[in-house]
């Protein structure tokens, strides 16, 4: 909550990573262009409004009203319907030389007046500088605009700055004066884009996280780091997703929609990237599993390193599959068996020295689920594991298993973590998808090499285990 010094966003996410903005204080958002600076700014008006009765004036010195509810209302924010309540008003000022830089501020401020504003959007600073003859000109409009709006009016304002380099940020007169400073940035990683925030400073507000993954998907928001444990995966539901036509869901709705789901008789790659734990990439992979067993469908895994057939239990029966399900549709092989006691009948202890073994393993189990007249098996198995074990004969598995799927349908899902990083070029030609999982500024992030995707944050929501995809955009 805020305190009396400090105000709520309303910016989805950004009321999480610092405790507010101060009140009646001046605030730099900063970004090259397309960074997301209009889209935050209007997100703070708008939902000062609808969510706090504040009403808002946004200053432009670039586009039209019209213009600018058009490219509002793509975000879903109806700031007609603001005006026609009286909580919003739009200035659209003209840039202009110095002498008409008094017109301007008075613009301003009768606007402010007029509405009783609380927030104000100043955009942008870039284009008003040019209104001043020199630098200490546009300092001393500065200070009126803290003194007469910000500090006299109780007015907390947002002036929006255009950077021109990407690499490095320099700061200003105005980010020294300012009570905040914010700076979005867009970069191109592995040839997709990819979005963030950095809290530069916010006086009087505790900064939680200072970066962040941002996305304009439906609106501007924020999503702070978070942190993904075995306690995620208790007492959440989980309802598996229908079928696509012609396949199997890949667990997720999401991502059902952007891939079609997982084609009959294909091969999957699950790529891991090394920063993620065991508990982060089975949000994303343990529902494909899950979906697949509770239609009924055997599943013959040979977990990846590190994961136990324990481990791989308590994952699957956190989806709400029942024990009578995992006994008859679940056989796990496993190399090395630490336990006390009698196996379950579902795991087996199998000595992998050499591909023949592994392949007929496997073989019996799949003319055995096929003999009890159950649909053919998913196949799972965790690469590094087998190469350890085999080294390049590891290939012979895949290719013969690969081969099996597409013969009598079924799915071969292949999980490859960087122990090996000559792995995913050598099985990269015989899949048909593959996905990779990975980590930044605390967020699990989804990206598709084939099909080609973008990427996607991994947004876990509050009482479920099927995560929405969030494409950054």
């Amino acid at each position: 909550m805020s305190s009396r010094n400090t105000m709520q966003t309303g910016i989805e996410g950004l009321d999480e990573i610092i405790t507010g903005f101060p009140r009646g204080g001046l605030i730099t958002v900063s970004g090259n262009p397309g960074t997301g600076k209009t889209a935050l700014a209007g997100a703070f008006i708008y939902n000062g409004a609808v969510k706090f009765n504040e009403p808002g004036v946004y200053a432009s010195f670039l586009e039209d009203e019209e213009r600018f509810y058009d490219f509002m209302s793509g975000f879903s924010l109806d700031f007609r319907s603001l005006r026609d309540k009286g909580l919003f008003k739009y200035l659209a000022i003209p840039t202009l030389f110095e002498p008409g830089m008094s017109i301007s501020v008075a613009d301003i401020l009768e606007a402010v007046e007029s509405i009783g504003a609380k927030r104000l959007v100043i955009d942008s600073f870039t284009a008003l500088s040019q209104m001043f003859k020199s630098p200490p000109e546009a300092r001393v409009f500065l200070h009126s605009l803290l003194s007469k709006i910000a500090r006299q009016m109780d007015c907390t304002t947002l002036l929006i700055k255009e950077v021109q380099s990407e690499q490095e940020y320099e700061y200003g007169f105005e980010e020294f004066i300012s009570d905040g400073v914010i700076l979005l940035r867009r970069e191109i990683i592995e040839d997709r884009l990819f979005r963030e925030v950095r809290i530069l400073k916010m006086r009087g507000s505790e900064i939680k996280e200072p970066l962040s993954c941002i996305s304009l998907y439906k609106g501007f928001r924020i999503y702070h780091p978070i942190t993904i444990t075995q306690e995620y995966y208790n007492s959440r539901r989980y309802d598996p997703p229908p079928d696509p036509p012609g396949g199997y869901t890949t667990g997720i709705s999401d991502l059902d929609k952007e891939v079609g789901g997982f084609p009959s008789s294909s091969t999957i790659v699950y790529e891991i990237d090394p920063a993620l734990t065991i508990s982060e990439y089975n949000v994303l992979v343990t529902p494909f599993a899950a979906s697949y067993i509770s239609r009924d469908r055997p599943v013959i895994i040979l977990p990846t390193g590190g994961f136990d057939w324990k481990d791989i239990l308590k994952y699957i029966m956190a989806y709400g599959i029942s024990p009578d399900k995992i006994s008859n549709y679940v056989r796990i092989l496993m190399d090395v068996v630490r336990t006390e006691g009698i196996l379950p009948k579902n795991v087996k202890k199998i000595d992998i020295f050499s591909p023949a073994d592994v392949i007929n393993e496997i073989e019996n189990l799949t003319d055995y689920f096929i003999k009890s007249r159950l649909p053919s098996p998913l196949v799972i198995l965790g690469m590094d594991r087998l190469v350890f074990r085999l080294r390049e004969a590891a290939f012979d598995v895949t290719y013969f298993l690969s081969n099996m799927a597409r013969e009598i349908g079924g799915l071969a899902l292949w999980i490859i973590k960087p122990v090996y990083p000559w792995i995913i070029e050598r099985l990269a030609p015989v899949t048909h998808i593959h996905l990779r999982i990975t980590k930044h500024h605390g967020r699990i992030i989804l990206k598709g090499i084939k099909p080609r995707l973008p990427f996607y944050i991994v947004d876990p929501v509050e009482d479920g285990l099927e995560p929405r995809l969030i494409p950054i955009m």
